[in-house]
């Protein structure tokens, strides 16, 4: 029988975004999961937070996903007590929250919740459901010359030839590439691809990303270890998220480490 948080996980990696769940019944443990992976779909953080809109852990850690969008933040402002109000408040003064500006912020508290959609999501539901409809060839195409809101979408695509083409991209940034190396939405082969590129391996966030991704194949991930920073390899020792291999290897290679340094 699966547990219930694996089914869970499943269910919601499996759902359009445009279906609605009752996150209601999930656990913490698998909607935090969801809500801090920078890959989830701006339409499943929204029906989370509307689910959770006054549980304050949830909606911490919801207002750090870039992919928020305003029409939910706008949302949050309107219904939720005045502590998630605060908090939405207090992150963005911390420089938290790379959604929204100061000025727009302002403007979504004083909008008239009557309005379901803004500008911003009617444009991702409008490529959400074009790509619906697209062919391979046409998704390749649109994998090459799109926008981020569909690279996004596209490098979760379940053909393997679309994903790997996101990659491909001229447009894709670095930023971009360490928000996928994070994911645990995307297909090992898109992993493995990152971890082919020497380019973006200079990037020592993707590498940080790679290495703490359960998805990533352990052999991957061991090769790297070496590469990570004292902080981040004792950090990784202690993340049950990830293989056992992977913990136990990352231990014994800070303890060496130790042991090297003190004998200098």
């Amino acid at each position: 029988m699966l547990d219930s948080n694996l089914l869970w996980k499943k269910i919601i990696r499996k759902t359009p975004p445009l279906l609605t769940l009752n996150y209601s019944s999930a656990s913490f443990e698998v909607i935090k999961m969801i809500v801090e992976d920078k890959s989830t779909d701006p339409m499943i953080l929204d029906g989370i937070i509307r689910a959770y809109y006054n549980n304050s852990n949830v909606v911490e850690a919801a207002l750090k996903n870039s992919n928020l969008l305003p029409h939910t933040i706008k949302f949050l402002l309107a219904n939720s007590n005045k502590e998630i109000h605060q908090l939405v408040i207090s992150i963005k003064e911390k420089g938290l929250t790379p959604y929204v500006s100061q000025k727009e912020l302002t403007a979504l508290e004083r909008e008239d919740e009557t309005e379901s959609f803004d500008e911003t999501s009617v444009k991702y539901l409008n490529i959400f459901q074009q790509i619906q409809k697209m062919s391979v060839s046409e998704k390749i195409q649109l994998a090459l010359k799109g926008n981020k809101e569909a690279r996004n979408i596209l490098i979760k695509d379940a053909n393997k030839k679309v994903a790997l083409t996101v990659l491909e991209s001229p447009k894709m940034t670095e930023q971009e590439i360490e928000m996928i190396a994070q994911s645990k939405n995307v297909s090992e082969d898109v992993l493995r691809e990152i971890a082919s590129k020497r380019d973006w391996l200079k990037n020592y966030s993707v590498v940080k990303s790679l290495v703490n991704n359960s998805k990533t194949p352990v052999g991957i991930s061991l090769s790297h270890l070496n590469h990570l920073k004292e902080k981040d390899l004792n950090d990784l020792a202690k993340n049950k998220n990830i293989s056992e291999t992977i913990r136990t290897s990352a231990n014994r290679l800070a303890i060496l480490r130790k042991k090297t340094a003190g004998s200098k």
